[in-house]
This record gives C-alpha cells, sequence and structure tokens, in this order.
C-alpha cells in the first residue's frame, strides 16, 4: 500500500516502525512508533495521519493578494507561530510560505474565497496597512503587526501597560515583547523618575548581563527587551516594569517613600541581595523597598493598619494579601518626557541604527576591521565607531556617509512606495538578498514593509539602473532564480555572496560559499551554482563499473585520497562495494597514468583537491598531511599523483614527468606547464580528448602554436613517441578561444 502527495514527487510506501528504529515525522517533528509512510530515497517519514493531512495539499499555489510570487507548502510550521498576512492571527501549524518575502499564509486563508479574503483586508485601515513592521525605540527588534486570535494564543500580555493583547498590536515574537497599537506613543523615551532623581533616565540599550536596580533581576529575561531607563553617569538601569513604579508608602521607618515588589525568588541566589533593615533576616517573598537607598523591609516590620479609611470610597479599605499573579503598582501616567540627547559634533546618537552613541573618527582605514557595517564595503576615510561593543566581536564601525543614511527614501526601482532604512533584517534570519541585484546582503538595507522589497546599500544608493550587458543577461536569463533540489525540502533561491566576512561553508562540498548560490531562506540551506548541479546518481571515473549515490554520511574514509570522509557534508557512496569518495575526489579524477617508476597506474590530485584540503585541515584534521613515497617530503601542499592501490603519494617531479615530450597527438614538441588560461572565457578543454580540464592544473602545451594545443598530462603521454631534454617553459602570450561548457573556479 502507497500513498502519493501532490507536493511530493515520489510515491511513499506504507510501513511498519517500532521505537527502536529511530524514525521521527518531519510534519509534527514527533517520533513514529507503528504505521507509518516513508520514501527512502528521500528519506522522507510521516505518521499514517500526518500523511493523510497533507495528501491533497498542492507543493505550491498562486494567491492573488501575493500575485508576484508563488507561495510554497511549508511543513515546518508545526513547531514554531507565524503571523497570517491576510487575518493578521498568529497561528501554528502548516501554511503556504513565499521563500522570497516575509508572507504567510494559514490553510483557511489559502483557499478561501477571494471575496472573502478583499474583505478581510478592508477591515485593516491604510495604516495599519503601512506599518506591517515596525521598528520601535524601546526594542532592538523590528516589531510585526499582528491579531489577537483567541484558538492556540499562549496569553501574551503588553509589555507596557501587562494588560493582556487584545485586537491590533505589534510583537516580536523572537524575543516575546509585545506592545498594544495604543500604547506605542506611550512609551517616554526619557523620563525622571524618583528611583533616581539626581539625573534623568534615557532609554538605551544595554548588554546581556545587565541587572536592573530596582529588582535586581537581568533585565532581558524579565522584560524580553534589551532597553533600559538608563543614568550612564551613575551606571543606574531600570527595566520596563520597574520603570512603571511609583513610591507609594511614607513610612516612619525611613525618609524616604517605599515601593512595594511582589518578588517571587526563582533564582535561590537573588534572594540573598534583600535583607531586611529592620529585622536583618531574609526577604523570602513580598517587601518594602526604597531603591534610592537600597533598603529593603518585610510587610511585617513595617507596621500597617488592617484598614484605612479613604476620602475617594465610603466604605473602609481592607488590608488583603495580594494574589500570585498580581502585578507591581503602576507610576503616574504624567511621567515627565526630556527632549532626547542632542547630537554634538564628535558623537552620533542615532539608536535606529545602533544601540550605542557612535563616536566620530577621522581616519577609519587605519583601525583593525577593516569594514563598515553598513555597506560591508572597505572602511576609508571618516567614520563612526562604537567604544560600547566588544572589541572580540570585531566592534561596530560605519563610515560617515552610512552613519548619516537617511531614514526614508524614494527609488526608481520601486517608486509606488518610499522605502524605510533598516540596520538589521527585519526577519527571523540575519540577512536579506536584494531585489535589485540578487545579491546577499547582511548591511543596512532599505525596505517597504507594504511589498516587501528591499535593496541593499549598493543599490538603494544607485540613483540610476544600470542594464547589465549583453553577456550576463544572456546568463541570467537561462539562470532558475527559483528552484526544488533532490537534496532539501524547501524552495532553494538563487543569491550572489560577495560578503568579504561572511564565512560559511557550502551544505555539499563544505567549502567556502563566494560567488552564485542557492540559498534556503526558511533554515539556511545553502549551496554552490556547481554543487546544484551535481548528479545525485554518477559513475565516479576511478569506479566507473557501478553507479555512486550522492548522501549524506558521517563515518568511512575516501576511496580515492585515503582521508575521512566530511562529518558534516554529501560525499558519493557505491553501497555494492562500499566504496565512498568525497565530492572534490569524484570529480576532480579523470585519466590515469603508467610510468616505469610504479607498478600501477597514477592518479593526479590538482587545484580543487587542494582547496578541498585547506578546508579540510581547518575543520576536520590540523595534523592531516599526504608525503610523498619517493623523496619524504609533504605532497599535499602542491600537487601530486597518488596510487589508489597502493596508497602512496609522488610529487611531480618525484614521478618524474618529463618537462618536453614529442606526442603523437601533436605536430609540434609539448611543454610541461603548472597551468594554463588562453582566454577569460571560464571554459576550458583538453585538446587531445576534447573532455573538460581545469585552467589550475598541470598541463602539456605547444610553445610554437602560442598555446593553441593544450592537453591533460595522462593524454600527452599516452602517445608519447620520445623525450627531449628537460628544460624551463618560455612565458607567451595567451588566446582567444571560442567560448564551451564552464567549470567551477
Amino acid at each position: 500500500m502507497e500513498i502519493k502527495l501532490a507536493s511530493h514527487e515520489h510515491s511513499m510506501d506504507y510501513h511498519c516502525f517500532h521505537d527502536t528504529d529511530d524514525k521521527w515525522c518531519d510534519k509534527c517533528c514527533k517520533k513514529i512508533s507503528g504505521a507509518a509512510y516513508a520514501c527512502l530515497s528521500c528519506e522522507l517519514w510521516l505518521h499514517e495521519s500526518c500523511a493523510k493531512a497533507l495528501q491533497h495539499l498542492p507543493r505550491e499555489i498562486t494567491h492573488p493578494l501575493h500575485s508576484h510570487h508563488r507561495l510554497v507548502l511549508d511543513w515546518s510550521g508545526t513547531t514554531r507561530d507565524f503571523t497570517c498576512d491576510i487575518c493578521l492571527k498568529i497561528a501554528t501549524g502548516t501554511n503556504y510560505a513565499c521563500c522570497r518575502c516575509d508572507f504567510q499564509l494559514d490553510l483557511v486563508c489559502a483557499f478561501a474565497s477571494f471575496d472573502r479574503q478583499a474583505m478581510k483586508m478592508k477591515q485593516r485601515s491604510n495604516a495599519a496597512m503601512d506599518r506591517q513592521i515596525i521598528q520601535h525605540s524601546c526594542h532592538a527588534h523590528p516589531m510585526v503587526l499582528n491579531n489577537y486570535n483567541n484558538v492556540g494564543e499562549h496569553g501574551y500580555n503588553c509589555s507596557w501597560c501587562d494588560k493582556p493583547l487584545t485586537g491590533i498590536f505589534y510583537g516580536c515574537k523572537g524575543c516575546g515583547f509585545f506592545l498594544h497599537q495604543f500604547c506605542l506613543d506611550k512609551v517616554p523615551k526619557t523620563l525622571n523618575h524618583p528611583f533616581h532623581p539626581s539625573h534623568p533616565l534615557r532609554l538605551q540599550f544595554v548588554t546581556g548581563n545587565t541587572t536592573c536596580n530596582a529588582c535586581m533581576l537581568i533585565v532581558r529575561l524579565r522584560t524580553g527587551s534589551t532597553l533600559s531607563y538608563c543614568c550612564r553617569e551613575c551606571n543606574f538601569n531600570l527595566d520596563f516594569h520597574c520603570a512603571k513604579l511609583f513610591p507609594t508608602l511614607k513610612h516612619e521607618c525611613h525618609n524616604h517613600c517605599l515601593t512595594y515588589f511582589g518578588l517571587s525568588f526563582r533564582d535561590p541566589i537573588l534572594k540573598y541581595h534583600f535583607e531586611c533593615k529592620s529585622c536583618h533576616e531574609l526577604c523570602p517573598g513580598g517587601l518594602y523597598r526604597c531603591v534610592q537607598c537600597n533598603l529593603n523591609f518585610h510587610l511585617k516590620c513595617v507596621p500597617i493598619p488592617p484598614f484605612v479609611q479613604h476620602r475617594y470610597h465610603r466604605h473602609p479599605i481592607i488590608l488583603s494579601k495580594p494574589a500570585e499573579t498580581s502585578t507591581p503598582l503602576s507610576m503616574d501616567d504624567k511621567a515627565l518626557e526630556l527632549n532626547e540627547m542632542e547630537q554634538s559634533e564628535m558623537t552620533l546618537v542615532r539608536p535606529l541604527i545602533h544601540e550605542h552613541p557612535l563616536k566620530f573618527c577621522e581616519k577609519m582605514g587605519e583601525l583593525e576591521q577593516q569594514y563598515c557595517n553598513g555597506c560591508r564595503l572597505e572602511l576609508s576615510g571618516p567614520g563612526y565607531i562604537c567604544e560600547g561593543c566588544p572589541h572580540f566581536f570585531r566592534g561596530y564601525r560605519l563610515h560617515e556617509t552610512c552613519a548619516k543614511l537617511p531614514n526614508q527614501i524614494q527609488h526608481p526601482l520601486h517608486p509606488t512606495h518610499h522605502l524605510n532604512l533598516y540596520a538589521r533584517s527585519p526577519y527571523m534570519l540575519d540577512y536579506i538578498i536584494c531585489d535589485g541585484c540578487d545579491d546577499f546582503s547582511l548591511g543596512f538595507i532599505y525596505l517597504c514593509e507594504k511589498c516587501d522589497f528591499k535593496l541593499d546599500l549598493k543599490c538603494a544608493t544607485r540613483t540610476r539602473t544600470t542594464p547589465p550587458s549583453g553577456s550576463s543577461r544572456s546568463k541570467e536569463s537561462e539562470r532558475e532564480t527559483e528552484l526544488f533540489h533532490f537534496s532539501h525540502k524547501h524552495k532553494l533561491i538563487f543569491c550572489n555572496f560577495n560578503d568579504p566576512r561572511y564565512r560559511r561553508g557550502c551544505n555539499f562540498c563544505r567549502l567556502q560559499i563566494f560567488g552564485p548560490t542557492y540559498n534556503c531562506i526558511t533554515c539556511g540551506w545553502i549551496l554552490h551554482e556547481s554543487c546544484l548541479k551535481l548528479p545525485q546518481e554518477t559513475q565516479v571515473p576511478i569506479h566507473s563499473q557501478h553507479v555512486s549515490i550522492l548522501s549524506y554520511m558521517r563515518y568511512g574514509r575516501c576511496h580515492a585520497c585515503g582521508l575521512k570522509l566530511l562529518p558534516a557534508g554529501y560525499n558519493y557512496g557505491c553501497k555494492d562495494c562500499d566504496l565512498n569518495f568525497h565530492i572534490a575526489c569524484a570529480g576532480s579524477l579523470s585519466g590515469d597514468l603508467k610510468r616505469e617508476s610504479h607498478v600501477h597506474h597514477l592518479h593526479y590530485f590538482g587545484t580543487e583537491f587542494h582547496r578541498f584540503f585547506a578546508m579540510y585541515t581547518d575543520l576536520i584534521d590540523l595534523y592531516a598531511g599526504l608525503s610523498c613515497s619517493h623523496c619524504g617530503g609533504v605532497c599535499s601542499v602542491g600537487s601530486f599523483y597518488r596510487c589508489l592501490e597502493c596508497g602512496i603519494n609522488f610529487h611531480l617531479e618525484c614521478v618524474p614527468l618529463p618537462q618536453i615530450v614529442k606526442s603523437k597527438s601533436h605536430v609540434h614538441p609539448l611543454t610541461l606547464k603548472d597551468s594554463f588560461i588562453e582566454d577569460d572565457s571560464g571554459e576550458y578543454y583538453c585538446d587531445a580528448c576534447e573532455e573538460q580540464r581545469h585552467p589550475g592544473d598541470h598541463v602539456y602545451f605547444c610553445e610554437e602554436c602560442n598555446g593553441i594545443f593544450v592537453a591533460h598530462i595522462e593524454c600527452a603521454l599516452s602517445k608519447e613517441e620520445k623525450v627531449d631534454v628537460y628544460m624551463v617553459p618560455r612565458e607567451r602570450k595567451t588566446r582567444t578561444r571560442k567560448p564551451r561548457l564552464s567549470w567551477r573556479a
């Protein structure tokens, strides 16, 4: 019995699994025990109920409210919250999402009639439509517009007024920080507070371990925000909750008014910060506190009458014990607001782009960090640095022009709406893919929240768009910008990785990512464009008798080079012979060489293996090395030959190879050269076998023909007639050649 999902290319067979099989459902992420469906070739497992729930859902849909991109079925919604962009409700479960934009729909809205969806959209005001994502001064991350949903909601409260969320609100789900729409303008940026009457407190970003001087709790853990009301001069901090408290009790035991704190000490160490001034015992629960003097009093040590008569109520008011869930008293709504810190000539305070004040610097090129955090380009000329960011994180530095970018621009690539400046991506990932050039960007961006149109600074500051050349336009038109790949369940998007500071390895070959790649916005899966074209099944040239399959492997050794397989990468493997190969070894070893110096055939390891070995020693085995069997020297720093049967290696000069050879494949003598690039086409072939060759590998070429004839070493020596004396090859000019199949640089 089998089932065919509309969203999966293969049929799934029915299986019965046991607990010991260690299989997990790809939809609900729960362990499988009993009846389930499986696609063994894709290693996809689904509970019987989960498979039937997905059976008729298409893999992609086109939605009238997001017609410029297709929406892809996403099963991972069961493990995280998302906001439906039509009803604005927080939901959990299977959804349809755009792999380019942050546009997501729950299943109800995805398949609802267009009239019903249009009515929902009209119910939202134009102002709300234009402000689906905002950057508020009270939170470090962008906050997304949401609509309260009774079903499946987690009981969130507003981080300012502490009241339950209702109706329209803004939130950062990653931090658990939420604000009612009507509370956005109520959060003061600066206030005078009785807890610290000597100086005004300003809303500023703080480090992760900063504690509140009132409650002694870590600011971020208590409020979900990295901001607090600070006095830098006195190193005094108040988190959001304590900033709303107000001293209300005047008692003869102390000359200042006292504030009630209903603290619960989940941290057993924290209670030792609160010792009663009167009895000198610890305060395990609620207490009265003078924050200004850092004094604490038990409730029992502050005599309070059991009831009082108040002028605002005709009955006596009785003193009662507060419930466990009660919230602290709120401070007066008429908190004094002061003007924001004025920008001085040498200091820039701009919370939109950075949480700390930035100091002006005349010569940025002399600093250790060589790249701007805004445009990601090399530092030069005047700029700004942050002295508050740790230097072991490379600090935070900006060109002067990047620090003073306008908050809003109008751009010809998106003339219908203005674009707003963001110092961070408003999405879960730290980067975006520019809609103007397809470049990967970790720096500042300009974003249209309504259309989710985004530009990096390179494109945003370019006033006139220059059309690409004819050759590049032809290549771009032939390239797929979105596709599904057998190695990953999400859709992959084309992008260019040109960031000089970004360090990331390809999920297949583990080599450094740079240039054209395909990336998954959902989970960060990334492949070189060349690795994307690798076949799932192939015949490795050095093991052509069986088919080798590209798959994820954790243990074993490469049959070609003898090194360990990549523990977090993909390799080719022959299941019949139990032989495995690195991707670099499987694709770069073609012909073999037979010389009198060794009984077996030898295989050439060249440029592709050099790149792989550099990564291997950095990430896998620092002490890995390959030595020459003839001279004992290190082989892995250059090209070498290897005997797979004996597992030994030879330098090229230890094989040895003739410097000049007369071959039947060409009329003139051929000269050995360590590499040869005849033109800039990026497409290079052996003129003897007409097979592709790497431009960085050793070749034999004809000096008399000015490099018109170029051949693999194996091809030239297989038809060798005689060997002349050894000599150093002369320099010569390169030639122009007709473009052919490209090779990954």
